[in-house]
C-alpha cells in the first residue's frame, strides 16, 4: 500500500515540478522506495496469509522485497544523469519504475497462481514502457517492440500450463496444488505438459535458453538504467516465482522437473558464456552473462534442498549488486558525445577516472567468480549446494563455465588498464552516480568478505518454503 500510494504521489508530483528539475523527482522516488523498505522491516515475519489467502506474508517474500526495493533504489539513483543527457523526462519514469518493483512485490508473495499472474503482468507491462522510453531512439523502440511481443506470447504459454494445473488439481492455491498432487497425479502425461509449459513461460523471464532470444536486443535498445534493473529485478522476480510454484507448489513431483531443469542450467550456461565471448557491444555482452547467470541460479533449483535455495538467494543478492555497479559504470560513460557502451569507450578509463575503473575491475572479478569477491561466494555455495545433492557433473560443468567467463570479463578489464587511446569529452559523474558504484563495489567486496549476516538471512529465508526442507533425490 505504501509503495501503491507513493508511486501515484510520484506521478501526481509530475505535474507541478518543471521538467529540468529530474533530481526532485528522483529524490522523492527515493524516498517512497525507502518507506516502503521501511514498512517492509517492521512488519518483519509474522509467516500468514492475507487477503483470503491470496498472498503469504512470510520471511522468503521478505527476502525478496528488500532485494527488489535495494535494486530499484541504486536504479533510481543512477538515473538522474542518464535521463538528463538523454534529455527525457523523470516523473513518468520513476512512476514505471515504482510500478514494476510493485509486481515484483507481488509475484513473491503470491501463494496463488491469479496472484503471481497479477504481480507478473504489472511488472512486465511497466518493463515493456521503460524498454521504448526514449521516443526518439529507433533502437529504444525496436527493444519494446521486440520486448512486448514475445513478452506476450510467453505469457500465453505459461497461462496454459497454469490452466492445466487447475484442471489437473482444481486449485489455483500453490498449497491445494501441492496436497492434490502428493500421490504424483492422476494423468502424468497431462502434468507434464503442465509442467513443460509453465518452465517454458518462466524460462523466458529468466532469460534461459531456449527462451532467451529477446534478452540481448532489448538489453541493448533500452535505455541503460532499465536494462539494469530489467537484468536484476525482472530476473529475481522470476525466480521467486519459479521457487514458488515447483518448491513450494509442486514438490512431490520434483521427479518431473528436476530433470527439466538440469538440462536447462546446463544448456543455459554453455550458451550464455560461448555467445558472450565474441560480444564487443558492453550491453549485448552483459545480456549473455545474464543469460549465463540463470544458469548457475538453476542449479540452487535442480539441487531442490534448503541450501541449494539459500544460495540461490544468496547469489541473487550478490548478482544484483555487481550487475547493477556494472551498468552503473556504463552510464558514468554515456556523454553527448559517447554513447559508452562499447569495448573501446572503456580506452584507458584507468587513466582518466581511475575510481571508476577500480569499481568496474572488481565487478568483472566478481561476476567471474574471483575471490575475495562476493560472486566467489555466492557461486561456491550454489557448486557447494549441488555436490551435496550429488549432482557432481553439474557443478563441474558450472566451474569450467565460470573459467570460460573470465575470458569477457577480463578483456572489459584489459580496455581499461592496458589501452590508452581516450574515446570522446572526459567523463563526469554526479554525486547520486558516485554513490551508486560506491554502495555496489563496498557491497561486493564486504559481502565477499564476510557473508555471514547474507547467509543468515538467505536461510531463514528459504526456510519459509517448507517443502525445501525434504531433500529431493538426484
Amino acid at each position: 500500500m505504501v509503495l501503491a500510494i507513493g508511486a501515484m504521489v510520484v506521478l501526481l508530483a509530475d505535474l507541478y515540478v518543471p521538467r529540468e528539475q529530474r533530481g526532485k523527482m528522483i529524490s522523492l522516488s527515493v524516498g517512497v522506495v525507502a518507506a516502503t523498505a521501511l514498512s517492509v522491516v517492521m512488519i518483519g515475519n509474522p509467516d500468514t496469509t492475507i487477503a483470503g489467502d491470496l498472498m503469504s506474508i512470510d520471511a522468503f517474500g521478505m527476502f525478496f522485497k528488500l532485494l527488489f526495493l535495494g535494486a530499484a533504489a541504486l536504479t533510481l539513483m543512477m538515473s538522474g544523469s542518464y535521463l538528463t543527457v538523454e534529455d527525457a523526462p523523470a516523473g513518468v519514469y520513476c512512476f514505471l519504475v515504482l510500478s514494476a518493483t510493485l509486481g515484483m512485490m507481488f509475484v513473491a508473495s503470491g501463494i496463488e497462481l491469479i496472484t503471481i499472474f497479477i504481480g507478473l503482468e504489472t511488472m512486465a507491462v511497466a518493463f515493456y514502457i521503460l524498454a521504448g522510453y526514449l521516443k526518439p531512439n529507433p533502437r529504444s523502440n525496436e527493444a519494446a517492440v521486440k520486448y512486448f511481443l514475445l513478452g506476450a506470447f510467453s505469457l500465453g504459454i505459461l497461462l496454459y500450463g497454469m490452466s492445466l494445473l487447475y484442471g489437473l488439481t482444481g486449485s489455483t492455491n500453490l498449497h491445494v496444488i501441492a496436497t492434490a498432487l502428493e500421490g504424483g497425479g492422476e494423468n502424468s502425461q497431462l502434468l507434464q505438459l503442465a509442467l513443460i509449459l509453465v518452465t517454458a513461460g518462466i524460462g523466458f523471464k529468466i532469460a534461459a535458453v531456449p527462451f532467451h532470444m529477446w534478452a540481448p536486443d532489448v538489453y541493448e535498445g533500452a535505455p541503460t538504467p532499465i536494462t539494469a534493473f530489467l537484468s536484476v529485478g525482472s530476473k529475481a522476480a522470476a525466480f521467486a516465482m519459479l521457487l514458488r510454484i515447483f518448491v513450494e507448489g509442486l514438490p512431490s513431483v520434483a521427479m518431473y522437473w528436476q530433470q527439466l531443469f538440469e538440462i536447462l542450467a546446463i544448456v543455459t550456461m554453455v550458451v550464455g558464456n560461448i555467445a558472450a565471448i565474441t560480444q564487443n557491444n558492453i550491453k549485448r555482452m552483459l545480456a549473455y552473462s545474464s543469460i549465463a547467470q540463470a544458469g548457475y541460479l538453476l542449479i540452487g533449483v535442480v539441487a531442490g534442498t534448503s541450501r541449494g535455495v539459500t544460495a540461490m538467494l544468496v547469489y541473487l543478492s550478490v548478482y544484483a549488486l555487481m550487475q547493477l555497479g556494472a551498468f552503473a559504470v556504463i552510464i558514468f560513460l554515456r556523454r553527448k558525445d559517447a554513447v559508452g557502451d562499447n569495448l573501446h569507450d572503456f580506452n584507458g578509463l584507468y587513466f582518466r577516472r581511475p575510481f571508476a575503473a577500480i569499481a568496474m575491475l572488481f565487478f568483472m572479478l566478481s561476476l567471474g567468480g574471483i575471490p575475495p569477491t562476493a560472486g566467489f561466494m555466492g557461486k561456491f555455495w550454489l557448486f557447494g549446494a549441488a555436490i551435496d545433492a550429488g549432482f557432481y557433473r553439474l557443478a563441474l560443468i558450472g566451474v569450467l563455465n565460470s573459467a570460460v567467463s573470465l575470458y569477457y570479463y577480463l578483456r572489459v578489464v584489459v580496455y581499461m588498464w592496458l589501452k590508452n587511446e581516450p574515446v570522446g569529452s572526459m567523463p563526469q559523474a554526479t554525486p547520486a552516480l558516485t554513490l551508486t558504484i560506491a554502495v555496489a563495489m563496498i557491497g561486493t567486496l564486504v559481502l565477499g568478505l564476510y557473508p555471514g549476516p547474507l547467509f543468515e538471512l538467505a536461510e531463514t529465508s528459504a526456510s519459509a518454503l517448507g517443502s525445501v526442507a525434504t531433500s529431493v533425490s538426484p
